[in-house]
C-alpha cells in the first residue's frame, strides 16, 4: 500500500514559501502581486491595531435604557414652620409616566381635577399650570415654585420602587427596610401595602418635611 505523504510535504514547504515571500524585494513585481493577492505579508507587519480595541469594546457592558414606569396614587406633604414661613400641608393626587431621566407627572386634587403638569428631561424641566408654561433648570427649582418647597421628585420615583436613587449616594437607615439619601430618611416597611414614608429633619437652612405616598399601582 502506498502511503500518502502530500500533507507532510506541504507542511515542509510552507516555511520555505514564507521565507521566499519575506526575501523578495518590495520592487519585485512578483512580490507585489503575491502581497496584493493576500499570499504574503511584510515580514515586519504588526497585527491589526484594532483587534484589542474591538475586544475591549465587546467586553464592555452596554448601557441599558431605564424602563418606563406608570405610577398612580396620592401624596401628602407636610411642611413644618420655618423662620417666617408658617406650617402647611398639601394633599395631591398624581399620575407618573416615564422614568427618572425623562418623565411626566400630573398633579391633581383629590377629586381628580388637574392642578399642574410637570415634564422633565436631562438638563431641564417644565411646569404647566393656569399661569402658563414655565421652564426650570431642574426639578428641585420647579418643585420650589410649584409646591413651596424643593422636593426630590426625581429620586422619589426610585423611592416608590423601594430603592435609592441609583445616581446618588445612599446609606442604610437605622431600622430595617430604611435608607438615607440626600438628607432624607426613607422608610419602605409598608411598601408591600403600597405606602411609602420619607422624612427630612429641619436644619439651620431648611424646614422639616414629611412625605407620605399611597400608591394605587
Amino acid at each position: 500500500m502506498i502511503r500518502r505523504r502530500r500533507p507532510r510535504i506541504l507542511l515542509w514547504l510552507l516555511p520555505l514559501s514564507l521565507t521566499a515571500c519575506a526575501s523578495l524585494p518590495d520592487t519585485d513585481p512578483i512580490a507585489a502581486q503575491m502581497r496584493s493577492g493576500g499570499n504574503c505579508a511584510p515580514a515586519d507587519a504588526a497585527p491589526p491595531a484594532f483587534s484589542a480595541l474591538q475586544f475591549n469594546q465587546s467586553s464592555q457592558p452596554v448601557p441599558r435604557a431605564r424602563p418606563k414606569l406608570e405610577l398612580q396614587g396620592q401624596m401628602s406633604i407636610k411642611l413644618a414652620a420655618f423662620a417666617d414661613q408658617a406650617a402647611k400641608g398639601l394633599s395631591l393626587g398624581f399620575f407618573f409616566s416615564g422614568n427618572t431621566d425623562a418623565g411626566q407627572l400630573d398633579l391633581m386634587t383629590l377629586m381628580g381635577s388637574q392642578i399642574a403638569q410637570v415634564n422633565w428631561q436631562p438638563g431641564e424641566a417644565w411646569l404647566t399650570n393656569d399661569k402658563g408654561r414655565q421652564r426650570y433648570d431642574n426639578l428641585e427649582a420647579l418643585s420650589l415654585a410649584a409646591l413651596g418647597e424643593s422636593l426630590p421628585l426625581r429620586s422619589l420615583i426610585q423611592w416608590m420602587q423601594g430603592q435609592p436613587d441609583l445616581d446618588l449616594p445612599s446609606l442604610p437607615g437605622p431600622q430595617a427596610n430604611t435608607f438615607t439619601q440626600e438628607g432624607w430618611l426613607i422608610d419602605t416597611n409598608e411598601l408591600p401595602e403600597k405606602k411609602l414614608h420619607a422624612r427630612r429633619e429641619a436644619s439651620a437652612t431648611q424646614r422639616a418635611v414629611q412625605l407620605k405616598i399611597y400608591l394605587d399601582r
